[in-house]
């Protein structure tokens, strides 16, 4: 009698136990969400569950594996929710868009943990990008089944793939950039759908690069930095976008430079000030794409290289720092409220391309905000979720991404 009870005991506690681990993942969620990984708030993450510091240890060994468990705990849903869209009838297209009603549901915070990838030890690094590859790997299947089947047009199964989970996982975060009020929260996320199936465009997908005209970002992009300040800013940058703002300290910096951090702080006398530097020169690059976008004479054409040229210099190691709320936290409130202003312009611009596309008829109607919002989701993640060995051009990736934000995959 007393084994029995004893043996009801463990299961009861053991369902406890993982009750609790799974509100842990769920705050820590919201926590990375707003902070990120390397500047999250460990202490309020575990007061918000009822526990101490020290019982937070026995969820995790630490920072990055709370970031690990965290990520998988977020990614299995959606891995179950393409199993089962893989398992049902009708065509791939079907089945993609399954997935995608499903993934609404879904919280999607595992994108800002994917920004900071690189700060995480090489064993949870390694399993992450395993796993997150093999998801890709199912929803690339799904659109290469609705290839076979005639309900998905031509186009690039893993690239497709890649671009329709950056525009899920940048859902919930463009929501969090858009000036609508409270009740419209969640706007973006109800035009994706629409956007993965049939695009914002009303004419046909050009079949090539050629077709599309897609221009190279290296031919607009300055010259390298030929000043040493320069070169700080656009190391920093791309560590900042591999890693986050948190997660790279002024010795990284210097390191990779292969100088000493005094050489840093002869230039900018704070991590926040070398961060202002890199949004600075992140928003004149964002200002030269739109620039040349804006010379395009219809809707469709200026979004269509507003996309191209972001996706190319995305890609580009020496391209802009992406933005994101981490970056900001490091700032003044002044310089907080300037970049903000900044922000605002850069979606003014993308909002008028959508707007001038309603109304000379190259892009459906659609709500303008939340769709220029959605664009950001299909380059913001492009550079960390290319299929492994990609041997495609940056122009030709960047042909495929536009095609499918502007086209969707059904097949005409």
């Amino acid at each position: 009698m007393v084994t029995v009870k004893a043996d009801r005991k463990k299961p009861l506690a053991s369902a406890a136990q993982a009750a609790r681990r799974a509100l842990l993942l769920d705050e820590a969620a919201q926590e990375f969400r707003a902070r990120g990984v390397a500047g999250a708030d460990l202490i309020a993450i575990a007061a918000r569950v009822g526990l101490s510091r020290p019982s937070l240890y026995n969820y995790c060994s630490d920072r990055t594996d709370l970031a690990r468990q965290c990520y998988l705990h977020l990614l299995e849903p959606l891995v179950r929710d393409l199993d089962r869209a893989a398992g049902s009838g009708g065509s791939g297209l079907d089945a993609v868009l399954q997935f995608m009603a499903a993934s609404q549901e879904r919280d999607h915070s595992h994108a800002i943990i994917a920004a900071e990838l690189e700060a995480l030890p090489e064993g949870g690094r390694r399993e992450i990008s395993a796993r997150q590859h093999q998801a890709f790997g199912l929803l690339a299947d799904l659109v290469a089944r609705g290839i076979t089947d005639g309900s998905v047009r031509r186009c690039d199964p893993a690239i497709a793939a890649r671009t329709i989970w950056g525009l899920i996982a940048w859902a919930p975060l463009g929501d969090m950039w858009a000036r609508g009020a409270e009740p419209e929260a969640g706007r973006l996320t109800a035009e994706l759908g629409a956007i993965v199936e049939s695009g914002v465009a009303t004419g046909p997908a050009p079949a090539s690069p050629e077709a599309a005209g897609i221009e190279g970002w290296a031919s607009l992009a300055p010259a390298p930095a030929a000043d040493r300040a320069g070169e700080i800013v656009t190391t920093a940058s791309a560590l900042f976008n591999a890693r986050g703002v948190e997660g790279v300290s002024l010795d990284d910096i210097a390191a990779e430079l292969g100088a000493t951090k005094g050489l840093v702080y002869h230039h900018f006398a704070s991590k926040a000030e070398l961060v202002a530097a890199c949004l600075e020169r992140a928003f004149d690059l964002y200002a030269i794409l739109l620039d040349r976008a804006e010379t395009f004479a219809t809707g469709v054409e200026r979004s269509r290289s507003g996309l191209a040229l972001n996706v190319q210099a995305q890609l580009d190691p020496a391209g802009p720092m992406s933005l994101s709320a981490a970056a900001y936290h490091k700032l003044s409130p002044a310089q907080q409220e300037r970049y903000s202003a900044k922000t605002t312009d850069l979606l003014d611009r993308s909002i008028a391309m959508m707007v001038l596309g309603n109304r000379d008829a190259t892009l459906r109607p659609f709500e303008a905000e939340p769709t220029a919002l959605a664009s950001a989701g299909t380059f913001n993640f492009v550079a960390r979720w290319l299929p492994r060995n990609c041997a495609m051009s940056h122009r030709a990736i960047a042909f495929e991404v536009s095609n499918l934000f502007l086209h969707g995959l059904r097949a005409s």
